[in-house]
């Protein structure tokens, strides 16, 4: 009972800041979600170190390069000045040069190439699509004739209904394992709830949010972050048990770290980014 009372707390502080973020503006935003992608990032290099100690030097450079890469794809929302804009991409570039180059003179290690190599893939996997999700939720562009804005919220929602779906349906007819060796107790029943849950939603979303998307339009993106966003769970499943660890981090209490709670927009966010370029 505790620990439900736990994640719930948890649950309804998540909801709310992320629902802040994205209806505050780009700027509210961009401090949160800077500050999430950030935490993600550092939980992705403490796993994929698998505990070794590793370089403080390079730790505080690829931090550095990790905030570079989030401000400079922000930045083509159009809501940062030009030359904020300019600053942020030669900032990042400069790092993909220093980066190699302190390796060199770093504390010898086993493998060098793979810590090298962890940075990058790092930013790629976390920092890059919690930014897109900026990009297209705040673009200067679209905000001439819409609130790109609820565009956003939408995507958590449907993140939120699918894993909502996915659970009750899971768990009360769940029989076939979807991806037994990664994760056992999802089921093909549980993904395919999640997806109704989701349809059902999307048929509804011209009611609740009229004049953004068609109806077809809203349900392409419904079929398409439930999909991806199962995907996502499920590659951050891999690289928790290659770790060997249950949880990606401690920071949200009841319910693990910032990837646990971000893994299916990881990989729904570029997506729906795809996907939105060509129906808007």
């Amino acid at each position: 009972m505790k620990n439900l009372l736990t994640r719930t707390l948890t649950g309804i502080l998540f909801i709310v800041i992320i629902t802040t973020a994205v209806l505050s503006g780009a700027y509210t935003f961009l401090f949160i979600f800077g500050i999430i992608s950030l935490l993600g990032y550092i939980e992705f290099i403490n796993l994929t170190q698998f505990g070794r100690k590793f370089d403080k030097i390079l730790l505080m450079l690829d931090m550095a390069g990790a905030c570079a890469l989030f401000l400079a794809v922000f930045s083509f929302s159009g809501q940062l000045p030009y030359n904020f804009q300019k600053a942020s991409i030669l900032t990042y570039v400069i790092y993909l040069i220093a980066r190699p180059v302190t390796q060199l003179y770093s504390t010898p290690e086993k493998s060098p190439i793979t810590s090298w190599a962890y940075s990058i893939l790092g930013q790629i996997y976390v920092v890059l699509p919690l930014a897109l999700l900026g990009v297209w939720g705040y673009k200067s562009d679209y905000q001439l004739f819409m609130n790109t804005e609820y565009l956003l919220m939408a995507l958590f929602v449907f993140v939120w209904t699918n894993d909502t779906g996915a659970y009750i349906v899971g768990c009360t007819l769940g029989k076939h394992r979807l991806f037994e060796r990664i994760s056992p107790k999802k089921s093909w029943e549980g993904f395919f709830g999640g997806l109704a849950f989701c349809i059902i939603l999307a048929s509804l979303a011209n009611y609740i949010i009229p004049g953004m998307l068609s109806t077809a339009q809203w349900i392409g993106m419904g079929i398409l972050t439930s999909i991806f966003s199962t995907w996502g769970d499920l590659c951050e499943s891999l690289l928790k048990r290659t770790a060997g660890v249950k949880d990606s981090g401690k920071i949200l209490p009841g319910h693990g770290g910032i990837l646990d709670r971000f893994d299916s927009e990881l990989i729904a966010s570029p997506v729906i980014f795809i996907y939105l370029t060509f129906v808007l």
